[in-house]
């Protein structure tokens, strides 16, 4: 029973927290080539987690509070990844 329960946290968390983190990290441009791209990749896997374990909460057969939990990580990480690929004056080329 202890691992289902740490195992259930641990998704909340990734849901929840994933999105923003995503979102924050999305800010920042490393400018050394090899960091640019292993923050690109690691970001990315960040939001993609999210959005799948957000997805998940807000599908599954839990209280509302927990959907909605689920849905604001699901938001906060598609807006990251968006932010994170979004053309801009000073991309890379």
């Amino acid at each position: 029973m202890k691992s289902l329960a740490m195992t259930a946290v641990a998704v909340l968390l990734v849901a929840v927290l994933g999105g923003p983190l995503t979102y924050y990290l999305a800010r920042f441009r490393p400018r050394e080539n090899a960091l640019f791209y292993l923050h690109r990749i690691f970001t990315t896997l960040l939001g993609f987690i999210a959005t799948m374990m957000g997805f998940t909460l807000m599908v599954a057969q839990v209280s509302i509070f927990v959907r909605v939990l689920g849905g604001i990580g699901l938001a906060s990480a598609v807006l990251g990844i968006q932010r994170l690929y979004k053309k801009s004056g000073s991309s890379r080329r």
